[in-house]
Parts: structure tokens; C-alpha cells; sequence
């Protein structure tokens, strides 16, 4: 299998490494990375469990290749609140109970902020 080096911006932090071609970003992400807020559903583009914001556009990183991401700027739910206190959007999802069982919520909450920040 054919390896590329990568090198991208993943929450504000330089990131990179080698990666065989056919790995998905949500596979650097979580097993590369360490980033498992990013999670696996449906691994078909369906679900969207998996989304982060590419370029500051939403993508289903299952489908999408870790080097399509090469130098790209890539935000996942842990930028959201890297501290202690929540960021607003998810308060707004806890206070108006709209978290469900929790796993999807990580992709919700990138696809509404990449809304947000569309319709400021």
C-alpha cells in the first residue's frame, strides 16, 4: 500500500504524519491524533456522526481521505471547548435537551456551527 506525508492544522495545532493512501481522515483523527470525539457510525456518509469542518466547511471525514486533507485547516468538536466551560453552542444544545443518547451529537454540533458562522 502507498504512503503520503501529511501536514495540516487540526484545531489550531500543526499536525502530520505518514498515512496509507486509502485512510480516512476520521481514522487519523481518532487513531493517529487521538481526537475521539470524531466518531464512527455508518462509515458510509449517511449518519454524518463523524463530521468536522474542513476549511471551515462540514465534511463527513469516514468518506473523506486523510491526504485530501493535506494542508488543510480541520476543526473537530474538541476545539469547541478546550477548557473547562462549555462554548455556547453546546450549552445551547444541553439546555434545550438536545443532545439524545450523545453520539451524534459531536457532528450536530460542527454542521450547526458551520451554519452559524455562514448566518452570523
Amino acid at each position: 500500500m502507498s504512503t503520503h506525508d501529511i501536514s495540516l492544522t487540526v484545531n489550531g495545532a500543526e499536525a502530520g504524519g505518514t498515512v496509507e493512501s486509502r485512510r480516512s481522515l476520521a481514522e487519523f483523527l481518532r487513531r493517529d491524533l487521538g481526537l475521539v470525539g470524531t466518531h464512527f457510525g455508518c462509515e458510509q456518509g449517511a449518519c454524518g456522526a463523524c463530521t468536522v469542518l474542513v476549511d471551515g466547511r462540514s465534511v463527513r471525514s469516514c468518506i473523506m481521505f486523510a491526504v485530501q486533507a493535506d494542508g488543510a485547516e480541520v476543526q473537530t468538536v474538541e476545539s469547541l471547548a478546550p477548557g473547562a466551560d462549555l462554548h455556547p453552542l453546546q450549552e445551547a444544545f444541553r439546555r434545550h435537551q438536545g443532545l439524545q443518547c450523545g453520539f451524534c451529537t459531536p457532528g450536530m454540533l460542527l454542521r450547526s456551527l458551520e451554519l452559524i458562522n455562514e448566518n452570523p
